[in-house]
C-alpha cells in the first residue's frame, strides 16, 4: 500500500502557481524560495518514483527511522541525520522502511542561484548530494531551522513569510554544502533545548501546555527557557504557544466544520470564551466572523 501523502500528524504546504509566478519579478526573492514543504512523521508505506525527476530541487531530512533513496546510479541507506538533496529533471525514488518507516522534513525549492548555494560539493552522485550528521546537537539545530520555516507558512502564503522561509532555505543551503565538504569537521550549531521545546509543543497541541511541564519535561529552569525563546524567535513561550495554536485554529475554522468549541477544546482550550479572546488578539475577530469573512473571500494580518 503505496502511499504519496496522508501520513497521520504530517504538515504539508504547497505554494499556489500564481504566487510562484511572482518570485520572477522579486529581486529579493527570485535567486532561492520554497515551492513546496512539509513533515512526515512515521511515514509508513511511503514512496515515491518521479521517472523525469521533480520540476525543482528536493531536499529530504531524516529525523528518525529508516529509508531508501535511489538515483539510476546509486542508492543511498537514509536513518536519523540524513539529508539529501536531488537536482531537478533527474530520475529518483525514494521510500520508507516498512518496519522502521522514516520521520522525514522536505523542501521543494527553487531559484537563479540555486547552484551558488551548493557550489562544487565534494559528495556527488549526478547532481545528488548527500551528508550524515551525527551529532545530535546539528541535527536539532537543522530541526529548528525547518520547524521555523513550517510555523510561518502555517500563517499564509504571504511575501513576508515566503521571504523569510527563503532565508532560513539559504542558511540550510549553505550548511549542506559546508558539511558535505568538510566531513569530520562539524560545528556545534544548534540549541537541543529550544529545539526539543518546540517539538514537544507540536506534539501536544491538543493539551494545555504550561510553562511548568514544558520546563519539567526538558529539565530546564523558567528563565533559562523563556531566555531562549527570547533571543531565538523574538518572543515568549507562552507567546509561541498560543501563536501556534491559534493558527491550527485558523486552519481548522477555513477547511473544517467543526464548531467553535470543537475547535477550543481540540487546541487544550477547555473554555471557549477565553479560546475566543485569544483568537481576537491575534486577528482582531472573533473566531465565527474570522470564518464567516475567510467564506465570502477576506484576508487577514495576523499580528504575532
Amino acid at each position: 500500500m503505496r502511499k504519496l501523502e496522508g501520513f497521520a500528524n504530517e504538515y504539508l504546504f504547497v505554494l499556489p502557481d500564481e504566487i510562484l509566478q511572482q518570485f520572477d519579478y522579486s529581486s529579493i526573492i527570485k535567486d532561492l524560495y520554497v515551492t513546496d514543504l512539509g513533515f512526515y512523521p512515521k511515514a509508513k508505506y511511503h514512496y515515491v518514483h518521479r521517472p523525469l525527476g521533480a520540476n525543482e530541487w528536493v531536499m529530504i531530512f531524516c529525523t528518525g527511522g529508516e529509508g531508501t533513496i535511489e538515483s539510476s546510479t546509486k542508492k543511498w541507506s537514509i536513518s536519523r541525520g540524513s539529508i539529501i538533496i536531488m537536482p531537478p529533471n533527474i530520475e529518483h525514488t525514494y521510500f520508507a522502511s516498512e518496519m522502521h518507516p522514516w520521520d522525514i522534513f522536505w523542501v521543494h525549492f527553487s531559484g537563479k542561484l540555486v547552484h551558488e548555494y551548493l557550489s562544487l560539493p565534494t559528495q556527488t552522485q549526478n547532481g545528488f548530494i548527500y551528508s550524515k550528521e551525527d551529532s545530535e546537537d546539528d541535527i536539532n539545530y537543522l530541526m529548528s531551522l525547518f520547524w521555523q520555516m513550517i510555523q510561518v507558512l502555517t500563517s499564509g502564503f504571504s511575501f513576508e513569510a515566503v521571504f523569510y522561509d527563503s532565508q532560513i532555505l539559504g542558511t540550510l543551503l549553505a550548511y549542506v554544502n559546508m558539511h558535505s565538504k568538510l566531513p569530520g569537521e562539524k560545528k556545534n550549531m544548534g540549541n537541543e533545548h529550544l529545539t526539543k521545546a518546540i517539538q514537544y509543543i507540536y506534539d501536544n497541541l491538543d493539551q494545555r501546555i504550561t510553562l511548568k511541564k514544558l520546563t519539567d519535561h526538558l529539565g530546564v529552569s523558567i528563565s533559562y527557557l523563556s531566555r531562549i525563546f527570547k533571543n531565538n524567535l523574538d518572543m515568549g513561550v507562552n507567546e509561541f504557544i498560543t501563536s501556534i495554536k491559534i493558527k491550527q485554529a485558523s486552519h481548522y475554522l477555513q477547511n473544517t466544520n467543526l464548531s467553535v468549541q470543537q475547535i477550543a477544546q481540540g487546541l487544550g482550550y477547555s473554555d471557549p470564551y477565553y479560546f475566543s479572546r485569544a483568537f481576537k488578539k491575534i486577528y482582531k475577530v472573533s473566531p465565527v466572523n474570522y470564518r464567516n469573512r475567510y467564506q465570502s473571500g477576506t484576508s487577514y494580518n495576523v499580528h504575532v
